[in-house]
């Protein structure tokens, strides 16, 4: 008997499910990777690099050019007690405390990114009474064979993760963390500046506030001679009233000034202490200040090439820029696939016993895929918004590399103006003390009053009055010139 004959299949319908299987594959493909990378165009802007700044801070070439400032500038003043006032200043002033909070929370942010992107070791335990249900579908066989009633479902796991951080995801996270630390800890050196400055500031003032109430009182004691002279003559009918009451009104108004010069100097200790984080009572401590004489500083050589280096704001700004660059990129990988690696080992039992027991193991090991199908709109308002902080953080940088330029700009021709305006004082006392000394001498000789004289005194006292409100103007101006230059920062 011929044997039956069989029916095989057609060979090309295997061939043609397994390509419409593939097309079918690649196309799903295609679209998920044409979903996962539909980026939005950048909307961001550039750090400015086009401030022209070489004309307008011109600096001496050679043995006269000037030199950067040291990191302990206040100490060129020579006062040991400004020193001191500084240190305690660095040590209790609230405003240096806040900087510092501030650095230890980005340090902390940046370690706990940092150990975020490591691989994760975990352990899970848990002991539970559990019932389980008889009418899941299984076979009415098996329904002898599965537990009933509560039974202690006992589950202990070891599990890893790790994340591969693909496409620069990791890579940008570590790096903008990086950048936030950095900036935070050009933050609290620029904190330190910045009360270091508001001290000397004070501190000058405090000298200005002490020579100008020894000028009033001199002028208020020639007041009081003047006075004293006319009220004389006015005895003898050689002085009419009005002149007297002039002069009364006159040495009025000076005692008045005078009471005022010694309130504003109680108030200049209240701030300084203030300043330095210490109660009002710190003040009645602080000397008259003794600091070294004036000094006219000139621009370094470098100073429009390496300024950007040497200021601490700008440098925090430059990197508050870095790390919002950092953060697009990282926003920027969410629109691509994202991989994790999981892994858990342990065992589950439904009675104590089979803890010892080796089929009690489970475990899991593979990787994990997440595909943002259909976040695109959560997905663009993301990195517009990170766009957006990236813009505010460039624009910060450029407001502070302008402000950096204008800052040593004006400093440099303060400092130059003053210069001349001391020089013309200096002239002026130099005058009006060779007048008085001419008035003296005719005195002696009987050839002029003591009005006379005293006239010639309150004259000097003037000229010496205006040099010491310039004298504070330059000591200002070179504080002015020392924070500009960076008060000695230098980026690494």
């Amino acid at each position: 008997m011929p044997s039956p004959k069989t029916f095989n299949a057609p060979v090309f319908a295997p061939a043609f499910l397994k390509k419409a299987a593939s097309l079918s594959t690649l196309a799903i493909a295609a679209a998920l990777l044409a979903n996962c990378a539909s980026v939005p165009d950048s909307q961001t802007i550039a750090p400015r690099t086009d401030l022209a700044a070489t004309q307008s801070l011109p600096s001496e070439n050679g043995p006269n050019a000037g030199q950067w400032p040291s990191q302990d500038w206040w100490k060129g003043f020579n006062d040991p007690q400004l020193n001191a006032l500084i240190d305690e200043a660095f040590a209790n002033s609230p405003d240096i405390q806040t900087a510092d909070a501030r650095l230890l929370k980005a340090v902390a942010s940046s370690d706990q990114i940092a150990e975020s992107l490591k691989p994760s070791l975990s352990f899970n335990g848990s002991i539970t009474e559990t019932q389980s249900s008889l009418n899941m579908g299984y076979p009415a066989a098996f329904r002898d064979f599965l537990p009933k009633g509560y039974h202690p479902l006992t589950r202990a796991t070891i599990g890893a993760n790790y994340d591969l951080g693909l496409w620069g995801k990791a890579k940008a996270a570590r790096k903008g963390a990086f950048a936030q630390g950095k900036g935070a800890e050009v933050e609290s050196i620029a904190a330190r500046q910045d009360i270091a400055v508001a001290v000397a500031r004070a501190y000058v003032e405090l000298d200005r506030l002490y020579q100008q109430r020894d000028d009033l009182a001199s002028v208020k004691a020639n007041s009081d001679s003047r006075l004293h002279l006319m009220q004389a003559r006015a005895a003898h009918n050689l002085e009419p009233k009005d002149s007297i009451l002039t002069n009364q009104d006159d040495q009025a108004r000076l005692a008045a000034r005078l009471s005022g010069a010694e309130a504003a100097i109680k108030l200049q200790n209240n701030l300084i202490s203030a300043l330095v984080g210490a109660g009002p009572d710190r003040g009645l401590t602080i000397q008259r200040p003794n600091l070294a004489p004036v000094e006219f500083a000139s621009l370094p050589a470098d100073a429009s090439l390496n300024l950007l280096g040497r200021r601490p704001d700008v440098e925090a700004a430059r990197l508050m820029v870095e790390a919002q660059a950092q953060n697009v990129k990282y926003t920027k990988a969410g629109f691509y696939p994202d991989v994790k690696f999981n892994a858990d080992w342990g065992i589950q039992t439904l009675d104590f016993e089979g803890l010892t027991r080796h089929d009690s193991i489970i475990g899991d090991i593979g990787p994990a895929i997440s595909l943002p199908l259909f976040a695109q709109g959560r997905l663009r308002a993301q990195y517009r918004g990170a766009e957006a902080d990236y813009n505010s953080a460039v624009a910060n940088y450029n407001k502070a590399l302008v402000t950096a330029l204008h800052q040593v700009s004006d400093a440099a021709i303060n400092t130059k103006s003053t210069a001349d305006q001391i020089g013309e004082a200096k002239t002026r006392v130099d005058s009006a003390k060779q007048a008085y000394d001419l008035v003296n001498l005719r005195v002696q000789r009987n050839l002029s009053s003591k009005l006379d004289l005293i006239d010639a005194q309150v004259k000097l006292t003037s000229a010496e009055l205006d040099l010491s409100d310039l004298t504070a103007q330059a000591y200002n101006n070179r504080i002015s010139l020392i924070a500009a230059l960076g008060g000695g920062f230098q980026s690494n």
